[in-house]
């Protein structure tokens, strides 16, 4: 008569590892995804504003002020001091500098970014 080789309830160990590490890669995606998310799309605010700042009605209060409204909404702690605005005859450049922590179970990760556009003024 032939037996069944898993009838036995054995699990194989390789099976186990690799739902452990299914779920940390689950874990780390759920808790880092966001938030990367949300530093791009503030990326984007910046290229954005650092494009208009050849208008003049675009001053350097109101560029940190757009700048600080889109990060209270995404969720990013910033403050005008992290902002610092540079304008030449020819060049405007833009430099955000951050710190972003994402909380895991056990374990905060501290996330350093730096923003830096430069354009050209027309």
């Amino acid at each position: 008569m032939k037996t069944w080789r898993g009838q036995r309830g054995d699990v194989p160990v390789g099976c186990l590892v690799g739902l452990v590490v299914l779920a940390l890669v689950a874990l780390v995606g759920i808790k880092a995804v966001p938030v990367m998310l949300n530093v791009q799309e503030f990326e984007k605010e910046v290229r954005a504003v650092a494009d208009r700042g050849n208008r003049i009605d675009y001053t350097d209060k109101r560029m940190i002020a757009r700048l600080m409204s889109k990060a209270e909404e995404l969720d990013i702690p910033i403050t005008a001091e992290d902002i610092r605005i540079e304008r030449t005859k020819s060049r405007i450049r833009i430099r955000v500098d951050f710190t972003k922590e994402i909380d895991f179970p056990g374990y905060t990760y501290v996330w350093r970014k730096e923003i830096d556009e430069d354009r050209p003024i027309f």
